[in-house]
């Protein structure tokens, strides 16, 4: 073998060793990520993690139970966790509630979105077992036509957990699906950048905004 077969071997062998390479990846913005939750019982579902304008945004499956109200009308209540944290290196303003005006769905759709205060909000990503507490009741009986808005500064890497409810009359279609729902993010020629909430493919709620502090 000449040495001119022997270079072009080692060309060879390095050009397919750096193809094979799997660590060089780069993240892309507004990429969407699926895969399993692995610290959770697969059967649970997925979570969904969402990298979109420097906020990393983990959207819960869905949850629910039936609700009974105090005229004894039935309702499918469902819930989505959805926690955010900021990826960026700066600080954000968020912003995050549905106007008294906009908390009612399309009237074909006969349904209720809102997010649900803080003490009813977990700390962390959870999987309930169904349970009403009797705060939960409360609020659904007395108090969820009042609409709730959250205004928090997110620092760099710190986190914010928010549950998003709809509360559709059983006579009714429900709008959710299990995996459907998810907080979504857009730009629309301001500084502020918008946040909605996907309800399913055909429904999507504004829910708020947020915006980089300036340093």
């Amino acid at each position: 073998m000449t040495v001119k077969h022997l270079f072009r071997l080692a060309f060879l062998i390095c050009l397919y060793g750096c193809s094979g390479n799997s660590d060089n990846q780069v993240y892309i913005l507004n990429r969407k990520e699926f895969r399993p939750d692995i610290e959770n019982d697969p059967r649970q579902g997925f979570k969904y993690h969402y990298l979109q304008f420097g906020l990393y945004i983990e959207n819960g499956p869905r949850r629910g139970m039936p609700y009974v109200d105090t005229t004894g009308a039935e309702y499918n209540y469902r819930t989505n966790t959805i926690t955010i944290w900021n990826d960026s290196t700066v600080a954000i303003q968020l912003e995050i509630g549905f106007p008294e005006v906009g908390m009612n769905l399309k009237d074909s759709i006969r349904s209720k979105t809102f997010l649900l205060p803080r003490h009813l909000t977990p700390k962390e990503q959870r999987f309930d077992k169904g349970r009403r507490s009797k705060e939960l009741t409360r609020f659904l009986d007395f108090e969820i036509d009042k609409p709730v808005h959250l205004s928090q500064v997110l620092r760099p890497r710190e986190k914010c957990v928010l549950t998003f409810g709809v509360l559709t009359d059983t006579k009714y279609r429900d709008p959710t699906t299990p995996y459907g729902t998810e907080l979504l993010t857009s730009q629309e020629g301001s500084s502020a950048i918008s946040l909605k909430l996907k309800i399913n493919d055909t429904l999507t709620v504004p829910c708020g905004q947020f915006w980089y502090m300036k340093q």
